[in-house]
């Protein structure tokens, strides 16, 4: 990728915390690295969500420490834990406005140097590009980790290069979504997508634990926006090192289920109809219990009158504008 030699446009970068304490040797890999990047116009937003661990406050001392270079860093401390997307929108609205560009990067993460001159280098050229990705690898194995994200009619996920190594995929290819580890998104197009709202660069309220990477690509898809993979390597990731903890407290399974049928309901999809029909047969037929039962029955209720609210509020999505991974209608896998 060639070096960027006309301009720098400001890009503010995004890194959410809490309560890591549990895996702090990786939290200082991944800030360390952000203080190091080869582009000389970037912010770094670190946001707290209300952590009780310790890591906070280690994490403004370390900080401190790598910031040789005195890059902008701006800490925001947050009273309670208002979720990733949460988060992200508290940093969304208090970044630079001269930005022209959002990165996030996920505390788990380790981005590459080059990664940011590599990235805004391409959006440069590419006007018509709302959101992109490269190559993130395992922190401990030479294969890929997130590339080339697709869904199928159904909104189930396919990631047909994870675990493969590198010179699997050595060409640029359009997307059903860009991963929401290190994505970088055009703020312009991003309140196109979102009607003009200035304050949210996620749908919180709505997705707070899942499918926000993918709403607001396909909203993005929706608005005349491109999604794409750049086959370029810009980091490594230890997945699941955070959430993997709080799964059962946050609840994944109910979101996984609610936010599916969600967002369905608010696209043109010929086989929402069949999912939502067989999230309702699962909930009837089930032998697993009343409580689990229930689980099922909640998650239908509310995802459909969270579907309703956005699609009055966003308007239906055309779900064909994306690329799609063409398939029958799988079973799908409840998380």
């Amino acid at each position: 990728m060639k070096e960027l030699h006309t301009s720098y446009p400001k890009v503010s970068i995004i890194w959410v915390n809490y309560n890591s304490f549990h895996i702090i040797d990786i939290i200082k890999e991944s800030l360390k690295a952000l203080m190091m990047l080869n582009y000389p116009n970037y912010e770094v937003i670190i946001v707290d969500n209300g952590s009780t661990d310790g890591s906070r406050e280690i994490i403004e001392d370390y900080v401190k420490q790598v910031n040789v270079r005195s890059i902008k860093v701006k800490f925001l401390k947050l009273s309670k834990n208002f979720g990733f997307t949460g988060g992200v929108n508290v940093a969304y609205r208090a970044r630079d406005k001269e930005s022209k560009y959002v990165a996030i990067v996920n505390n788990d993460a380790i981005p590459s140097p080059d990664y940011l001159n590599n990235i805004v280098t391409f959006l440069e050229e590419h006007s018509d590009i709302g959101a992109i990705q490269g190559v993130v690898l395992k922190r401990n194995k030479p294969v890929i980790d997130s590339a080339a994200m697709y869904v199928d009619e159904a909104l189930s996920i396919f990631a047909p290069f994870t675990g493969k190594p590198v010179s699997a995929i050595s060409k640029l290819l359009y997307v059903s979504y860009v991963e929401g580890t290190m994505p970088v998104y055009r703020i312009d197009a991003v309140k196109k997508a979102l009607k003009g709202n200035e304050n949210d660069l996620y749908v919180s309220s709505a997705f707070a634990y899942y499918l926000e990477d993918i709403f607001i690509s396909l909203m993005l898809w929706n608005t005349g926006y491109k999604c794409i993979f750049l086959p370029i390597v810009v980091g490594k990731h230890n997945r699941g090192s955070t959430i993997d903890r709080y799964r059962k407290i946050i609840g994944i399974r109910y979101y996984s289920i609610r936010n599916v049928i969600a967002l369905l309901y608010m696209t043109n999809s010929l086989e929402k109809r069949k999912v939502i029909l067989r999230f309702l047969r699962r909930a009837v037929i089930s032998k697993r219990g009343l409580a689990f039962q229930r689980i099922f029955i909640d998650c239908l209720i509310d995802g459909l009158r969270l579907g309703k609210f956005l699609l009055r509020k966003y308007g239906m999505i055309d779900i064909y504008k994306a690329p799609l991974m063409r398939r029958p209608l799988l079973r799908r896998i409840i998380i």
